[in-house]
């Protein structure tokens, strides 16, 4: 659906259909089209921009060339959306929910207050559906680029010094789908509610471990 006040639409994914073009919802293109030339680009949640190009038809616009590129650094899959918000210019914010309705994305790597080294690190927005399902998504590219195969816990380093051991559900081919055995108990403990956003930093892949941050107006703070 368009909304007019602030030009912005969601696309519901289906790979079968949509990983190498997208049909941009229709009203949008109706509306806006006039403003959007030949190529388009795509700021995600990690401010890396991707140029789209684009051609027009009786469905109205279509992503084309470098959309492929762009669904799959994102791991897009069934039942993800895309938000698209327009900014001018032919370039659209974007903004990613999962299947639990949670917001994600990986974050650039930052340096821990022990090491030089950046530790790598993916963010969720939490939203009442994940908490109903009591479990959380994780972005497969982080997944596949920093957890190991067929594990099936991690663990959560807390600011007084617990470590919670998480269960795991994974794909069939042993990547790490999402967080679920224990994280309800985890944030029912630190107090996490709809609309906090959750840092997961990595501090061992070996055997993953992770602190988990909140991110308010004053900071990041270890729960």
């Amino acid at each position: 659906m368009a909304v007019d006040r602030v030009k912005s639409f969601f696309s519901a994914i289906d790979p079968d259909r949509y990983r190498n073009q997208l049909p941009i919802n229709r009203q949008f293109s109706t509306l806006y089209g006039h403003l959007i030339g030949s190529s388009v680009q795509l700021r995600d949640m990690g401010g890396r921009v991707w140029n789209i190009e684009v051609i027009r038809s009786d469905e109205g616009i279509i992503f084309t060339t470098g959309w492929s590129e762009f669904f799959a650094h994102h791991s897009l899959n069934f039942d993800y959306f895309v938000v698209f918000e327009y900014r001018g210019n032919s370039t659209f914010f974007t903004s990613i929910l999962d299947h639990s309705g949670c917001e994600v994305h990986m974050d650039a790597p930052i340096a821990s207050s022990s090491s030089s080294q950046p530790l790598p690190s993916f963010h969720i927005t939490m939203s009442a559906r994940s908490f109903c399902h009591r479990c959380i998504y994780v972005p497969g590219t982080f997944a596949r680029t920093h957890l190991p195969r067929f594990v099936n816990e991690v663990q959560i380093h807390d600011a007084a010094g617990r470590v919670w051991q998480i269960g795991l559900d994974r794909r069939g081919n042993g990547i790490v789908r999402r967080i679920a055995r224990g994280w309800a108990a985890f944030y029912s403990t630190k107090n996490i509610s709809p609309g906090d956003t959750c840092v997961f930093e990595l501090i061992n892949s070996d055997i993953p471990a992770f602190n988990v941050y909140t991110v308010a107006a004053g900071g990041r703070q270890l729960l």
